[in-house]
């Protein structure tokens, strides 16, 4: 069915995926309608023309789940909505409406034409300086108002008008025209779905050859992106494909057509096919390029490791410490080969062993290198080992200009020992770059934990090298005693045996039970009250965590976020920019590597300061502040509560897991292991009936394709 009403406000905008909850004044409705759905950046004010379904959510009631959309604006709300695009600092939506509403239809005829007739007029807000600020601004941005308002006619408007008029500028119609799939490859935040909504705008016909390309190469990057996938088997690419195209299973002719198209991209190497095998071509690269160099170092000879022996009971007398045998072999197969995994959970003794390897490349006056994913991650290890530690990508050298590492083949690292911790986060793309910038004579310990939720990013590469035996791995099982009897540990192990521990309850690990997501919130709210603290006396704004599994529902990061910010950083003025609601001192997160920044996805800081004026955000990192304005704010998301995944490679004095019914497609092992072992201090599991028992055991995990074990092989 169909809805038209005005929005009068929004309460929710996900930067990351669109996902918005807002409210609608609709005729003949006496309050306004709550609408869910995939938008662009929304204004109060704004009117569209929604299809989609009617529905009820269990907690919020009635709501119009809306499936496709059209701006219904008129010449003034085009207008306006240009006024309010991002392009004229200090211009929002209240003071383009009352620009035009001075002006009317003129506006843009007295601003290019007439300015004197602006400069006289008194419009709120607007000084003598701010004036000419903006009047220059106008003169500055002329050639840009007819792409916009073009953009806006076709339903594209707020931040995917912003992002295509950045990307493309005068070109940004004749793109669109020539191809608007392109924008689904090159555009971040627009997908199929849109590009394709364009296109038909635009008069692409659905049977288009261009059309069909996209949706396959979209189909197998969104594979790579969102199920980790280094390839597709031919099948299934095809499969998934039909679904997004919506083709009927007997229209022939459609399908005839999407093969012909597939055999076309094959031809070109757009889609790299090695028997039923279809890859993205830089993809298919980079994990041969891994392979080739670690078969290349596996190929040399195992290095003398005479002396060992010695120098490391030396370690042990000084710490007052005896390495367990197991330990002691990891350290020697440290030393004599060229690569060499370290696997194993929480307590097993993994920081023990890189403790041992670098006392001993100091004696041997080797230069040891330390990196890892995250700056969390990083940070950890370099406090544990006690010398620096860089994230992956710093220590690379990420060129911003290009986007290219600066250490590379060509330019390679020089160090004697790399470590890389947290490795089991590292997927293929980083891994390429990593391993292409590493000397034949470095020796390379790679350290993880296999039993965690896998990269974020394609392929499973810890795992994959693990299951070679040509590499030399160490498996550390044996958990050995942690200070003040912390159960942690021990708990977590049972869980990735498939055992639900009993008791459940113990010194450091809490478990919690609840009914309903409104009981969840009431317990965590007390929690947080005075649960936390009769356990532990932490700064939890910045030492403790909410875990959860989903973005998504009554119990996911989007609705605890805001519940959270009330009590973490209550009594603050909120200010909505960018679609979201931000105070001083707020925790965020960024979801994007942002290499002219230096920060990159996963990295956590506190709100600085929000500038209402100038409608920009102030952050403080671990070393430095860093300024977001404009389409930038969309990189950051408050970080209260966290997905379990964007938590790996971070360690908490105390993290508190929510397990929901609502999450049940998420509920597996690996997933509830990740999450309990963030905690060093306490974890408190808060489960709805079932769901902590259905997650340990579940063991089913989404098989990822990948083909780096074979080729090691």
């Amino acid at each position: 069915m169909q809805l038209e009403g005005t929005i009068k406000s929004v309460t929710f905008h996900s930067p990351d995926n669109g996902f918005t909850v807002f409210r609608v004044n609709v005729k003949d409705e006496k309050a306004p309608v709550i609408v869910t759905g995939t938008f662009p950046d929304l204004r109060p004010g704004e009117k569209l023309k929604m299809d989609g379904d009617w529905g009820i959510h269990p907690k919020y009631g009635r709501q119009f789940k809306c499936t496709s959309f059209t701006i219904a604006a008129t010449g003034n709300e085009n207008i306006a909505e240009y006024l309010a695009s991002g392009l004229f600092k200090g211009i929002g939506p209240k003071t383009a409406a009352a620009i035009v509403k001075v002006f009317g239809e003129d506006t843009a005829d007295i601003l290019d034409n007439h300015p004197d007739i602006f400069r006289k007029a008194k419009i709120k807000g607007f000084t003598a300086k701010k004036v000419e600020t903006f009047l220059a601004a106008w003169q500055l941005n002329r050639h840009s108002r007819e792409t916009l308002l073009f953009l806006y006619e076709h339903g594209i408007a707020g931040s995917i008008a912003k992002k295509l008029w950045t990307q493309y500028g005068t070109d940004t119609i004749a793109a669109i025209r020539n191809n608007p799939y392109m924008l689904c490859e090159e555009v971040w935040g627009i997908g199929f779905a849109k590009a394709d909504e364009i296109a038909m705008k635009v008069g692409f016909p659905k049977e288009s050859p261009m059309r069909l390309q996209a949706a396959l190469l979209y189909v197998l990057q969104e594979s790579s992106f969102n199920e980790g996938h280094v390839f597709l088997p031919r099948n299934l690419l095809l499969e998934k494909t039909i679904r997004l195209l919506r083709l009927m299973p007997d229209d022939d002719d459609g399908i005839n057509a999407l093969l012909q198209e597939f055999e076309r991209l094959c031809s070109k190497d757009r889609i790299r096919r090695i028997d039923d095998d279809c890859f993205y071509p830089s993809l298919f690269r980079a994990e041969q390029n891994i392979a080739d160099s670690i078969l290349y170092r596996l190929a040399g000879n195992a290095l003398p490791t005479s002396g060992f022996e010695r120098d490391l009971a030396e370690w042990e007398r000084e710490h007052k410490f005896a390495f367990d045998p197991i330990q002691r072999k990891a350290i020697e197969m440290a030393l004599a080969y060229r690569i060499s995994i370290i696997t194993g959970g929480p307590g097993t003794g993994k920081t023990t062993i890189l403790k041992g390897i670098l006392h001993l490349a100091q004696k041997m006056d080797e230069s040891v290198f330390l990196a890892a994913p995250t700056g969390r991650a990083a940070k950890r290890m370099g406090d544990l080992c006690g010398i620096p530690a860089r994230t992956i990508h710093r220590m690379l050298e990420m060129d911003p200009v290009t986007k290219k590492f600066n250490h590379n083949a060509e330019n390679k690292l020089h160090c004697d020992v790399l470590i890389v911790d947290e490795f089991s986060m590292v997927d293929t793309w980083l891994a390429a770059a990593l391993f292409e910038a590493i000397p034949a004579r470095t020796r390379i310990v790679l350290v993880g934990d296999a039993d965690q939720l896998p990269s974020v990013g394609p392929g499973n590469v810890l795992n994959d090298l693990i299951r070679c035996p040509k590499i030399p791995t160490t498996r550390l099982q044996h958990i050995f005693r942690q200070a003040g009897d912390n159960d942690i540990a021990d708990r977590a192990a049972k869980i990735n045996g498939g055992i639900l521990p009993s008791p459940i309850e113990g010194t450091n690990f809490h478990f919690v039970p609840f009914e309903t997501p409104d009981e969840a919130k009431l317990i965590l709210r007390d929690l947080l009250d005075k649960g936390v603290r009769n356990k532990m006396d932490i700064d939890q704004k910045a030492e403790l965590q909410v875990l959860t599994p989903m973005r998504k529902g009554p119990l996911g990061t989007f609705e605890l976020n805001p519940f959270l910010q009330n009590i973490l950083n209550p009594e603050k003025t909120r200010h909505r920019l960018g679609g979201a609601m931000w105070s001083d001192g707020d925790k965020v997160m960024q979801i994007k590597n942002n290499y002219d920044k230096n920060v990159f996805n996963g990295d956590v800081g506190i709100i600085f300061r929000v500038h209402k004026d100038s409608e920009k955000i102030t952050v403080f990192y671990d070393d430095k502040t860093v300024e977001y304005e404009g389409d930038e704010l969309e990189q950051l998301t408050l970080a209260y509560a966290s997905t379990i995944h964007k938590s790996q490679g971070s360690e908490y004095p105390a993290v508190i897991v929510i397990l929901d019914a609502s999450h049940y497609v998420m509920l597996q092992r690996n997933l509830i292991y990740t999450a309990i072992t963030r905690a060093k201090g306490h974890v408190w599991v808060l489960s709805a009936p079932g769901a902590l028992a259905t997650a340990v055991r579940t063991n089913r995990g989404i098989r990822r394709f990948t083909r780096l074990t074979e080729r090691l092989s």
